[in-house]
């Protein structure tokens, strides 16, 4: 290992409390801890330096450490991660959601399918076609064969109809 690596790892050992920060930041809500993450950083960082892939220069720029490239770096790490295990990420708020009693939502679903019942006929069809089936525009206008234009504006038009007369109540 050439001296100029040695002196890189050096100053981003001095400065690892911001590492964990930015380490912190971007495994929040993930069973990855934020030490394995930052030691998986600096094992990468130095394989890559000497195989060629990371110059010295994108890391240190003039005469200080270029914290986009290591926050970009970190995050990249984190990303290849969750790939390689997909069980890694909990939400805790999706969790505490899933978990939690859904009789409210279940209200509001009721009500929409309500004010829906009352559209006329072609927009009843692919309100609940949008809602229930495609979720996206693109996906309804080429199934149905139907102007992604005309599908816009319907389905806009009942989600307007929708909140209007849900703040009605």
């Amino acid at each position: 290992m050439s001296t100029e690596v040695n002196n890189i790892l050096n100053i981003l050992v001095k400065e690892e409390r911001v590492w964990l920060s930015m380490a912190e930041e971007i495994s929040s809500n993930s069973k990855v801890q934020p030490k394995d993450l930052l030691h998986d950083f600096y094992i990468a960082l130095h394989s890559k330096i000497d195989t060629g892939k990371v110059k010295i220069n994108d890391i240190l720029y003039n005469d200080s450490l270029n914290k986009a490239f290591i926050y970009k770096m970190i995050h990249n790490i984190f990303i290849d991660t969750i790939r390689v295990n997909k069980d890694i990420l909990i939400d805790k708020e999706l969790k505490n959601i899933i978990e939690a009693d859904n009789e409210p939502y279940v209200d509001v679903e009721k009500v929409v399918d309500e004010i829906v019942d009352g559209f006329y006929w072609f927009d009843r069809k692919l309100f609940n076609l949008y809602r229930k089936k495609f979720h996206s525009i693109r996906k309804l206008s080429a199934a149905t064969n139907i102007s992604h234009v005309v599908v816009w504006r319907t389905i806009n038009n009942c989600i307007k109809e929708i909140k209007k007369k849900i703040n009605e109540n």
